[in-house]
């Protein structure tokens, strides 16, 4: 447990949300609906000073003033044990059960055989977002609000790109922190997938991590995205943990 609470604050910091509320230890983020992580409550730490009723309706109008359903993201971490249950007895609904998993990052490189090598800075370009949004196909609404994200991450952090034939074929982002290279924003063009580029971003922000000093890397990967957990599991990525997200049934 003590593991998942490190893995989860490091992530809650290479995530950073442009509001933050603090409630008896619990964290209420909000980022204008973009990202689930950065439009969820934190829950992995809590004080005595309130039940979980008066957090739990605190959260409610916290989100409520903003438009916005309460949300939880649920790891095993969450504090009080019973607060999934308590939440599901009022009408939460869960989505996104995703699987966060640990490797030992020499053992990633020595599965990792790239074709081709990745651009790597600790720099975030426009060049570098331009080609996420791009690759990734994210909505042109969001593009401004992720940026931010990215932008307000305090840990270094590491930017890789591939490009083949002068084409941007995937993109990839670090963020080392405590001894943990954490792997987000892995993103594959349609056209380049199942042909190495994302193993050759990947072992460029690995590269790059070795050279730094760090050892242990994570990342997080939807549990119905099986091909990018075929392709992480292939490289030595096991599962430690999983969370999904708990969604109250009204905005």
């Amino acid at each position: 447990m003590k593991l998942v609470r490190e893995i989860e604050e490091l992530a809650m910091n290479a995530r950073p949300a442009a509001i933050v509320q603090m409630v008896d230890g619990w964290r209420l983020r909000f980022n204008w609906g973009v990202t689930s992580r950065t439009n969820s409550v934190w829950p992995n730490a809590a004080g005595d000073s309130l039940t979980l009723e008066e957090r739990v309706r605190i959260a409610e109008d916290f989100y409520g003033r903003r438009g916005a359903p309460a949300q939880y993201q649920m790891t095993p971490a969450a504090c009080p044990q019973e607060l999934d249950a308590h939440l599901a007895r009022r009408g939460y609904s869960t989505h996104s059960r995703t699987c966060v998993q640990t490797a030992i990052l020499a053992d990633v490189l020595s599965h990792a055989s790239p074709s081709a090598q990745a651009h790597v800075t600790e720099t975030c370009s426009e060049a570098w977002f331009d080609a996420y949004a791009y690759v990734s196909g994210a909505d042109p609404r969001s593009v401004d609000l992720r940026e931010g994200i990215v932008e307000r991450i305090g840990p270094r952090t590491v930017f890789a790109q591939l490009e083949v034939d002068g084409a941007v074929a995937a993109v990839g982002m670090g963020v080392l922190e405590r001894g943990w290279l954490g792997i987000f924003n892995m993103a594959t063009h349609t056209a380049f997938r199942r042909r190495g580029a994302a193993t050759a971003v990947l072992a460029g922000l690995l590269n790059w991590a070795a050279e730094n000093g760090t050892s242990r890397v994570y990342l997080q990967v939807l549990e119905s995205n099986t091909p990018a957990r075929a392709l992480y599991e292939g490289l030595g990525f096991a599962t430690l943990y999983h969370y999904h997200y708990r969604k109250a049934p009204h905005a």
